[in-house]
């Protein structure tokens, strides 16, 4: 976000002024009169078709678009988002589609793509692209009663009353897109475990639900997405404006914890429709930055959107910002009606699983947090994305105050960690003894209770003041086993300087 080259978008930026060849020279060339459609030639040959003037699926992809009081759209924020809807809806991956896209009525027919790998797939694009381009420049080196059949098709793409001057600047900007139907439905899929949380969090900061599909166009629901500039998580936020929200360092990221984005994300929306007093605006500015549409606002002289969008004119501000707000209005139409459009969606979602939250008296590694808790790094992570794999890689502390989130319930008799668990007593006379496990913030099994109670006895000082080797007679005694043992030295999880058992051995005998 606050980026447009940040955003996992499907339509690239505009090139600047002067970076492609001038409406003049795009109209004067020098090919020799009667040149056949290259276009044609060379796509029946590579890829199988001739692109074509193409606009009446734009129509059907129109009535599909859902628009009303607060996302409001005219004709030519509808045309973006037919463009779109073709794309996410009607298109598969092995097809592609060249559009004009700051003229989203100019629209080519689509462009089958033999090899569906990466690179292979767009550079075919990109030579059809090209050839397109050559094609369309020609128009204007002959005399329109030699045009062959495939040329006049073409000048059939762009409005009868464009100039040549303006049918060049429009070659120029032609972009080639994927088809991504079926990318869009696992984006869908992946929705599921956390709509309802989007729902609940927006409703508490009394904005629309509909703006959860934000989190398609950004990231497709993908908690973990990082993009080339460095947004994170699921809502593609900037470090920089993250910040404001969100804790985020080495260890602890919050950009990755689906909950706390979304309540970052609801905050920063509303904080945009604040600001910019519409909602169509506020969305382009959760792309671009409430100062950058307020400048836009200012140089244009308006708040409507489309003239924004067709009229402002800087650096930054380019395809992927001027095709935002459509890009949402399109997604979030498909997603509100996702059962009726994609009936072969999977339906049922995952229950999102019940969590006990422990804020942290003190820093804790992750193996400590292992062997307090009785539950596996693989449950720790999984429970609290916002731990950064730096942290289990190296092994390094979590911060005192995170708050750390656990499965309800007991961990398994095979997954209980009997290493750094005891009973202690508060120092004061008459107290009733408490777990250390629950000294920490952690439950503990009551099936392990006699153990421990052997444990803390063990590691009492004799009678005459000497203390027996505390790990080796834990290991003697099976208490702890070769791996726990070796995991205890290594950590130091059994001796000085671990706050638990600092406050375990000052217990008398």
């Amino acid at each position: 976000m606050l980026d447009s080259r940040n955003t996992l978008a499907l339509v690239e930026e505009r090139k600047p002024e002067g970076s492609g060849a001038s409406p003049a020279m795009a109209l004067s060339g020098t090919a020799p009169k009667g040149t056949v459609s290259v276009l044609a030639a060379c796509l029946a040959g590579c890829i199988g078709m001739a692109p074509q003037a193409w606009a009446g699926p734009l129509d059907a992809n129109r009535k599909l678009i859902v628009t009303d009081n607060a996302f409001t759209a005219d004709k030519y924020i509808l045309d973006q988002a037919c463009v779109m809807i073709e794309l996410y809806y009607r298109m598969d991956e092995d097809e592609g589609l060249l559009f004009d896209p700051d003229a989203p009525e100019v629209v080519f027919s689509k462009v089958p793509l033999r090899n569906l790998n990466s690179k292979p797939a767009d550079d075919s694009l990109a030579r059809a692209r090209e050839t397109l381009k050559t094609d369309l420049r020609l128009l204007s080196a002959i005399p329109e009663s030699e045009w062959s059949p495939a040329q006049q098709s073409l000048r059939k793409a762009f409005p009868p009353d464009w100039t040549g001057e303006e049918i060049a600047a429009s070659t120029e900007r032609l972009v080639g897109r994927r088809g991504m139907r079926r990318t869009f439905i696992s984006g869908l899929e992946s929705s599921l475990p956390y709509l309802d949380l989007m729902d609940s969090v927006f409703r508490a900061e009394g904005i629309p639900t509909r703006l959860k599909f934000l989190a398609h166009v950004e990231s497709r629901f993908n908690p973990e997405a990082v993009s080339p500039a460095g947004a994170a998580g699921m809502w593609q936020f900037m470090k920089s404006s993250g910040s404001r929200y969100l804790v985020i360092s080495e260890r602890v990221d919050q950009r990755f914890d689906p909950r706390a984005a979304t309540g970052a994300a609801a905050k920063f929306l509303k904080t945009c429709r604040n600001s910019m007093a519409s909602w169509p605006l506020a969305i382009m500015a959760y792309n671009n930055g409430p100062a950058r549409m307020l400048d836009a606002v200012k140089e244009t002289g308006s708040r409507d959107a489309s003239e924004i969008i067709q009229n402002y004119q800087a650096d930054g501000f380019g395809g992927v910002s001027r095709n935002y707000y459509a890009m949402f209005l399109a997604a979030s139409s498909l997603g509100l009606r996702a059962d009726i459009l994609f009936p072969g969606l999977r339906k049922s979602a995952p229950p999102a699983p019940a969590v006990r939250t422990l804020k942290l008296e003190h820093e804790w590694t992750p193996r400590q947090l292992r062997i307090l808790s009785g539950f596996s790094t693989a449950v720790l992570m999984k429970y609290n994305p916002a731990l950064r794999p730096v942290v289990f890689e190296r092994n390094l502390p979590v911060p005192k105050g995170f708050e750390l989130k656990l499965p309800l319930g007991q961990p398994s008799r095979q997954d209980l960690q009997f290493a750094d668990l005891g009973i202690v007593n508060d120092g004061m006379e008459g107290a009733q003894p408490r777990r250390m496990g629950a000294m920490a913030g952690f439950p503990v099994p009551r099936f392990a209770e006699n153990l421990l109670l052997k444990v803390r006895n063990t590691l009492m000082p004799n009678r005459s003041g000497e203390s027996r080797p505390v790990l080796s007679y834990m290991h003697s005694q099976g208490l702890l086993d070769a791996d726990k043992l070796a995991l205890a030295r290594e950590d130091r999880i059994l001796i000085e300087p671990h706050p638990a058992l600092q406050a375990m051995l000052r217990v008398g005998g």
